[in-house]
């Protein structure tokens, strides 16, 4: 007649596959409460009114921006740095996932460019 030993699994398998368990449970975890976030950068460009810029998500062009968002016409940036500058600001509020990354008219005085 077997004994309550013969019948009792063995500890040799029993910690490796509970490590693994909560080895995956941890990952589940971590993936589930901190996604990875986008990674987006900014490619300013110049056009015949002065600069633009283009947000990228990988190689893929997420937002086309030639001029100054929200002004009439085709009126670009002054610089490079203020397309940059803006286009970062854009970023960041894509990665805080305020909705649609639009700015206003104060936003972009705050960041020094001048809106006709």
């Amino acid at each position: 007649m077997p004994t309550k030993q013969d019948i009792a699994p063995s500890p040799a398998y029993l910690r490796p596959l509970l490590v693994v368990v909560l080895l995956g449970l941890a990952v589940f975890t971590a993936y589930r409460f901190f996604p990875v976030r986008q990674s987006y950068r900014v490619d300013p460009f110049q056009t015949p009114s002065g600069w633009g810029y283009d947000i990228r998500q990988d190689e893929r062009v997420l937002i086309h921006q030639p001029g100054i968002p929200g002004v009439a016409g085709n009126v670009g940036f002054s610089s490079e740095a203020q397309a940059r500058q803006v286009g970062e600001r854009v970023i960041q509020k894509l990665n805080d996932n305020d909705g649609l990354p639009t700015l206003t008219h104060d936003e972009l005085r705050q960041l020094g460019v001048s809106v006709p």
